[in-house]
């Protein structure tokens, strides 16, 4: 069963939240305040958050629980970040009624090659999972988390196990945005921060190509968790997209 919280309608229509690897709902809290004149929707992945002993399956699977249990009858506004976002897009491609639009950031859309790194990665995870101090740096330091929030953060990354992590990274690494994604129409945003990987902002230029109704966005100074460190750009470019939708001639090109 997927864990959600939801706000109290209003008229408009609702925002479903879906938060990156090792978070949780809570790192939507400036989005929340932001936009409390529209209903809105965040969940907790599998593996992560309040359901953190659930089971991870797939991709596929974790968008169908989403669509069944909590959009239900409803179309909404899909927003991801980094894994979010690839569920993001099974929610597209699978249930395409209960999708109004996508705002994805921070993806790759072609398999990468560096699987072997995997067992590196995480055994760097789970050494820095046990290591309060150091969690709470990132926090302070690179996430800029108000005090209140840093042992939210702490509590929620360090549910995160070995399996879940390698289940979700190897599937995330084989991933690729094919003609079947092509089906959906409506309006889909893919961001990438300017200090992202390169994959990542390649993604950028690839996808519009696959999506016919897509744009790719390049933001300046931007980190892949530019949601939490830049909050009231995002919050600006997402209300923007949700209501007017956005010309990709406002940003920066993607590099060639």
């Amino acid at each position: 069963m997927i864990d959600y919280s939801e706000t109290a309608f209003t008229g408009k229509e609702p925002i479903l939240f879906i938060h990156g690897l090792g978070a949780s709902r809570w790192m939507w809290w400036q989005q929340e305040s932001a936009f409390s004149d529209y209903p809105l929707i965040m969940v907790d992945l599998p593996g992560h958050g309040k359901i953190a002993a659930t089971p991870w399956v797939s991709l596929a699977d974790t968008a169908e629980q989403i669509a069944q249990q909590v959009i239900r009858n409803r179309a909404v506004h899909v927003v991801g970040l980094s894994l979010g976002g690839h569920i993001a897009l099974e929610l597209a491609k699978h249930f395409p009624e209960k999708v109004l639009s996508l705002f994805i950031s921070g993806i790759t859309v072609k398999p990468l090659h560096y699987g072997f790194l995997l067992k590196l990665q995480s055994r760097a995870v789970q050494r820095n999972i046990r290591n309060k101090p150091y969690l709470e740096k990132i926090a302070r330091e690179y996430y800029r988390l108000p005090p209140e929030k840093i042992p939210e953060f702490i509590s929620n990354y360090q549910l995160l196990t070995l399996q879940t992590y390698e289940t979700i990274w190897k599937e995330i690494i084989r991933f690729r945005l094919d003609a079947s994604y092509g089906h959906f129409h409506k309006p889909s945003l893919f961001a990438a921060g300017e200090k992202e990987s390169r994959a990542i902002i390649a993604s950028i230029k690839i996808a519009p190509v696959v999506m016919p109704n897509a744009i790719g966005i390049l933001i300046p100074g931007a980190r892949h968790d530019w949601p939490i460190q830049q909050a009231t750009e995002f919050n600006r470019l997402l209300r923007k997209w949700i209501t007017t939708n956005l010309d990709e001639k406002e940003f920066l090109p993607p590099p060639n």
